[in-house]
């Protein structure tokens, strides 16, 4: 039985949109949990030099004492920095999913942009399909994976 080539490229492009749409739920997720991670420890970092600030004078005065700690309530205040930190660690965690996952990627952008049934939407396909394979016995079943929990040293 023949397929029809409308048909191999409505599956080629289908693998294709699916692959490109996995990396990105991926990504998406990363980068949520990265930014979270990155702006607070980048708040706890400067919440701690601010608050270390406040705790020495150079010279005993209580309007300097007052001034820091006017600045360090209103450091505590702002979530300005949190805001840009937060969108900072997104884009990194977002940038380091797509480039951990750029094998994938570009296999599914060929299949997906690739000319209707041409030769590199085929390869691409055929080689989202080994990937998947590959990955779905090294990852999900754990097939040719050192166990670390069963070492000694």
């Amino acid at each position: 039985m023949k397929i029809s080539p409308k048909v191999t490229n409505i599956i080629i492009k289908g693998v294709g949109a699916a692959a490109i749409a996995l990396i990105a739920k991926d990504a998406h997720v990363i980068g949520k949990l990265q930014s979270d991670v990155y702006a607070q420890s980048r708040d706890a970092d400067a919440m701690h030099k601010r608050y270390s600030n406040t705790r020495t004078l150079n010279s005993p005065s209580v309007t300097t004492a007052k001034l820091k700690n006017t600045i360090f309530r209103f450091e505590m205040e702002d979530n300005t920095r949190g805001f840009i930190n937060s969108a900072l660690g997104y884009f990194k965690g977002l940038g380091t999913m797509l480039v951990s996952s750029v094998v994938p990627f570009a296999l599914g952008l060929g299949a997906l942009l690739g000319k209707k049934c041409g030769g590199l939407a085929k390869g691409s396909a055929i080689g989202l399909g080994v990937y998947a394979g590959l990955k779905f016995f090294k990852d999900g079943l754990g097939l040719g994976n050192y166990n670390n929990l069963n070492s000694r040293f």
